[in-house]
């Protein structure tokens, strides 16, 4: 029986020692190291925590573009010999699209020295979940470095329904003062037309600001400054919708108390009476009165036109011009009475005569009718103004939609 036992505990230890170094082998066999636990002090712990672990470009946050700017000029107590190259290498970060900049270095202030630099900077907004580009942020920038040999940087943000489509028009006087003011135009892109819109700024006291106001105008053909005025010629609204009654346009702009406002607009052409009624009510909005007279005195002498490349809205349906002969007669017919009661308003007014009672005798000599509306609103597509028997003698830029 003790013989028995003794060899039963060395297989066992035989045995064991196999098992054993089969777990060696296929530890080694697969890679890992074997299961020992060395005893670490809880500073070299601690040192392994500290180990800085390089981001992906991704993980890394980026001040933003304005902010970062402002940080590294605060650097520089010297003139830099070529800011658009400065500018550009530190741009090209935030602006995946990494356009060219143009960098206008002027004299805003117009002390002797074109220590000013004008240009538009493009920022990429990402979204935070998926790290891509959720919108492209435009700033318009001056840049100054003044007798403190300081630089210092002001902006104005445009709208994001621009994404990043922003330049500078031009740097011209519009105020009288001498002094430049920078016009600043963006571009919208809807469904069937590009909007353009222009806002002015000034540099005051190296401090810029923005007036009151944009000019805002559709299917833009030419734009310039002429006599301190800026002028945009355009209007056509590229939608089915807007109808065929449109013709182009120009509308001037000025600055008027730290305003940049609309004083004038003209069309290109009028070739029916219902388009000279239009462009001598608009000639009434800004102001210029014998024009406007003018305007309906012709609307009321012109002969019946063709409207054949028009279209009109009769009994809710929409209607090619030529097909109706007797609606458009009598569509002809209201425009022309309806050019007599503007005249007439026009010419009560100009007598001193108020607003009201203004209207009041207007539309009696005028024979106004309620019919007239139908009418009057036939003209198919939505740029067309809207009339409702309220506002018959109103101003039609309030009725502009």
């Amino acid at each position: 029986m003790k013989g028995d036992v003794c060899l039963k505990k060395k297989w066992l230890m035989y045995v064991g020692a196999g098992i054993g170094m089969g777990i060696l082998c296929l530890f080694t066999l697969t890679g890992k190291e074997r299961p020992t636990l060395p005893v670490q002090s809880p500073q070299h712990v601690t040192l392994i925590s500290d180990v800085d672990v390089a981001k992906t470009p991704s993980e890394t946050v980026k001040r933003p573009l304005i902010e970062q700017l402002r940080i590294e000029l605060s650097h520089f107590n010297e003139p830099m010999p070529d800011m658009t190259e400065w500018l550009q290498t530190r741009v090209s970060a935030y602006d995946s699209k990494n356009e060219l900049l143009s960098v206008i270095q002027t004299d805003l202030d117009q002390d002797g020295v074109a220590n000013e630099w004008v240009t538009v900077l493009v920022e990429d907004i990402l979204d935070e979940q998926t790290g891509l580009v959720q919108e492209r942020k435009s700033y318009g920038v001056i840049i100054d470095f003044d007798e403190d040999n300081q630089y210092t940087l002001q902006y104005l943000h445009f709208s994001s329904a621009n994404n990043g489509r922003t330049k500078v028009m031009t740097i011209d006087d519009l105020t009288g003062d001498s002094k430049p003011e920078v016009v600043w135009v963006s571009i919208n892109s809807g469904a069937h037309t590009t909007f353009s819109e222009y806002t002015v700024s000034s540099w005051v006291g190296r401090k810029l600001e923005t007036y009151v106001g944009a000019a805002v105008i559709a299917s833009e053909s030419k734009a310039e400054i002429r006599d301190r005025k800026l002028q945009l010629s355009g209007g056509l609204i590229g939608s089915v919708g807007a109808g065929p009654w449109q013709q182009e346009f120009t509308e001037t702009y000025e600055v008027v108390e730290n305003t940049l406002k609309r004083t004038e607009r003209v069309y290109v052409q009028s070739p029916t009476p219902y388009h000279r009624l239009i462009n001598g009510m608009w000639a009434e909005s800004h102001g210029y009165r014998d024009q406007a007279l003018r305007d309906y005195s012709e609307a009321i002498n012109m002969q019946a036109a063709s409207y054949q490349d028009y279209a009109f809205i009769f009994e809710g349906e929409w209607v090619q011009g030529g097909m109706n002969s007797d609606k458009e007669a009598e569509f002809d017919r209201t425009i022309k009475r309806f050019s007599m009661l503007r005249k007439e308003l026009l010419t009560e007014v100009n007598r001193g005569v108020d607003q009201h009672n203004a209207c009041v005798s207007a539309k009696k000599k005028a024979g106004f009718d309620k019919a007239w509306l139908t009418y009057l609103n036939a003209p198919a597509g939505y740029a067309n103004p809207h009339w409702e028997e309220g506002t018959i003698c109103s101003d039609i830029a309030l009725l502009e939609q």
